[in-house]
């Protein structure tokens, strides 16, 4: 009979060469020579175990292993084990959010053959994804007092998993994000910043990523905002900007963007004004000017109001992201006298939330509820929209015009949301993104530094090459739209 130690061996071998399913196979055939206690005893087995099944794609029978052989996770539980658990968790994590946690073949057998011992229920092992969460949270306090190279590295990756996955989704859950943020003590994340490497331009060039420490206060105040608590997103915000050395991202200039829309919705519109002037001159995104627009508005300053809002309106992004712009361009339009125009914005905020399958706020009809005109069909959009954007076009600066136009000779930028992924596998990416009524192909090769953050919903600047050679245009994504 072999003995503990060559059966720890042997398993630990397979694993190191790559042979999961041998390790797998191994340890049922020779399982039954040992007690329970024996093996849940030895670290090195347990920790193999749950790797190759982690390996092999056969995530739930890792819990139910642990489940069978009474494995505790606590602070007195061995770091090799914790560190398999935890990738266990990041895979489980992963899978159900990427809908493709389903068995095979090969793990519905080493389910069977362990339901025969009979020593677990079903859900004693399978967890929703609130009790995932929970696990991951308790999972990475126990680490954080650790302080090894190999927990960092896991408690890094269990706090992105979740904060990306939920990001990434069509609508987050904010409150999701900003619970298991507040579970999670900042001053215990590392502040390290890793590089990796990127191709740009036919070069590879090194690019530092953001530490944990700041990705933490980029989730946490983003999520605050979201959810409308004014006076913890000012205060966490400012936080920030004080203790961040480093910024990436811009989130230097996202930090002051919140820490100026706390202080309008706090009440002090004055300051608001003057800082988001300030970021303005940094980032010229059409919803920044779009926030000011509303503040000029706000203090019955029109033609400011106006000109802002023009200037956001013409400004690179899809126009069905810009529905509430519309809505405010009516309103300007309306105390100006101009009723016309005003009915026209409205109308077209309107339809387009319809072409898109959205709910038409109350505030939209109750504004047209009080024109007595035609209303416009949904047929009639595409020339409403061209009615309108040759209007907008008449305030461009004969110096944005000719700026524009040598632009769009050479290349142009967008605003857009991937709408559908054809491909994603060891080469990359590719599909098609959404913007401003037209679709457009993309590919991101698989070692850019993006490619893993695309996914259907995610919202990105890109441009349109044009053809040369006789070869079709080409998309090429520059970044990430916050």
């Amino acid at each position: 009979m072999i003995s503990l130690f060559d059966f720890s061996r042997h398993i630990a071998n397979l694993k190191k060469s790559k042979k999961f399913s041998e390790a797998l196979s191994y340890f049922k055939e020779n399982k039954s020579s040992f007690t329970k206690e024996q093996i849940s005893n030895n670290e090195y087995i347990v920790s193999d175990l749950i790797s190759c099944l982690r390996y092999t794609n056969q995530l739930d029978a890792g819990f139910k292993f642990l489940k069978i052989y009474d494995i505790q996770i606590d602070e007195n539980q061995k770091e090799r084990i914790l560190n398999a658990y935890g990738w266990l968790l990041w895979s489980k994590y992963k899978a159900e959010n990427d809908s493709a946690n389903s068995l095979d073949n090969e793990d519905q057998s080493f389910e069977q053959e362990e339901e025969e011992d009979g020593d677990y229920q079903q859900q004693d092992y399978l967890y929703d994804k609130n009790e995932l969460i929970e696990r991951i949270e308790t999972l990475i306090l126990i680490l954080l007092q650790l302080n090894s190279d190999f927990s960092k590295t896991l408690v890094s990756n269990l706090f992105s998993i979740v904060l990306k996955c939920e990001k990434k989704k069509p609508a987050p859950n904010w409150k999701l994000v900003n619970d298991f943020c507040n579970q999670i003590d900042p001053t215990q994340l590392s502040t390290d910043c890793s590089t990796i490497q990127v191709e740009r331009r036919g070069r590879t060039q090194d690019m530092e990523m953001a530490s944990d420490f700041e990705n933490w206060y980029a989730y946490k105040t983003k999520a605050l905002m979201k959810l409308g608590e004014w006076q913890e997103c000012f205060e966490t915000s400012k936080e920030a900007l004080e203790k961040i050395d480093n910024f990436h991202y811009s989130n230097d200039v996202w930090f002051s963007r919140r820490v100026a829309l706390s202080k309008k919705n706090l009440g002090n519109a004055e300051d608001t004004i003057e800082e988001l002037e300030a970021i303005l001159k940094k980032k010229r995104e059409w919803f920044i000017q779009k926030e000011l627009a509303e503040l000029y508005y706000e203090k019955d300053n029109l033609d400011s109001a106006f000109k802002m809002s023009i200037d956001a309106i013409n400004n690179f992004g899809p126009l069905e992201f810009k529905v509430d712009l519309l809505y405010l361009l009516g309103k300007i339009l309306n105390k100006q006298g101009e009723s016309d125009l005003a009915f026209k914005h409205y109308t077209l905020s309107k339809l387009i939330r319809e072409d898109e399958e959205w709910k038409v706020p109350q505030k939209v009809l109750e504004e047209l509820n009080q024109f007595e005109k035609r209303e416009f069909s949904l047929s009639e959009l595409k020339n409403l929209t061209l009615e309108l954007k040759k209007y907008w076009n008449g305030f461009k600066t004969n110096e944005n015009k000719r700026k524009t136009s040598k632009f769009r000779s050479d290349s142009y930028s967008l605003q857009g949301e991937i709408v559908k992924l054809l491909h994603d596998n060891e080469r990359g990416k590719d599909g098609f993104i959404k913007s401003e009524g037209n679709e457009y192909y993309f590919t991101a090769s698989s070692n850019w530094h993006l490619t893993t953050e695309l996914n259907v919903g995610t919202k990105v600047i890109f441009k349109v090459l044009p053809a040369k050679d006789g070869k079709k245009e080409r998309t090429r994504i520059i970044k990430l739209s916050e």
